[in-house]
């Protein structure tokens, strides 16, 4: 029965399994432990039941590190996930407001269980690596490089979240500052082009269509 060998080796889902498994307090130690191992080996746990004791007990010291949460997890500059070749987001400088409203938005919305929403803050901090231009955040990817990062490995993905999370501690009421401006500055402009009547009339006859223009010109 093939298990992952570490931490680092084990995909990023079933992490996120292992650790919701440890918090389930309506399972006991002994039934965890098999459920551990089929998360691991991706077996039934029926397959894992039908084991012999001896070879259960052999592949759980195998697997003794999930004892220990994993620490100082490397970020690599760059890793595969399926289809994709993915680049971090390194510095507040490379982030773009979207992509800090995205993060900060899914973060509240873990409520404190960062894990079990890994794949979905860690798919706002990674963007798609561009040969012919310039690499970017963009929402539209948001939903397939959280399903790619699920069969990533842990030892490429999760020091990204550990830094990010880390990063937000210390940083958090400089960065919400920043997007309670920006969003003053987004309102202040609505409320200035709704308010002004001339500019609405410019765009209800037509001002700014480029087509519309360009029919004008042909007529002409």
């Amino acid at each position: 029965m093939k298990l992952p060998y570490c931490f680092e080796d084990m995909t990023l889902s079933q992490f996120m399994k292992l650790h919701e498994l440890e918090r389930d307090n309506t399972i006991d130690s002994i039934d965890k432990q098999v459920a551990k191992l089929s998360i691991l080996s991706s077996q039934s746990i029926e397959y894992i039941e039908a084991l012999d004791i001896k070879e259960i007990k052999k592949y759980l010291a195998k697997v003794s590190y999930t004892s220990n949460p994993p620490k100082n997890l490397r970020i690599p500059k760059r890793f595969r996930a399926n289809t994709l070749i993915l680049k971090p987001t390194m510095s507040l400088q490379e982030m773009k407001v979207n992509q800090l409203v995205d993060f900060y938005s899914l973060l509240k919305a873990a409520n404190g269980n960062y894990i079990a929403s890994a794949n979905v803050l860690l798919a706002t901090m990674f963007k798609p690596l561009s040969i012919f231009k310039k690499s970017v955040y963009s929402p539209e990817n948001h939903a397939k490089i959280s399903k790619l990062l699920l069969d990533a490995k842990v030892g490429d993905c999760l020091g990204l979240l550990f830094f990010y999370l880390d990063f937000w501690k210390k940083c958090e009421p400089v960065i919400i500052h920043y997007l309670t401006q920006s969003q003053e500055v987004i309102t202040e402009t609505v409320t200035e082009i709704q308010n002004d009547k001339a500019f609405l009339d410019f765009l209800s006859n037509g001002g700014g269509n480029t087509t519309l223009t360009n029919v004008v010109k042909t007529k002409g």
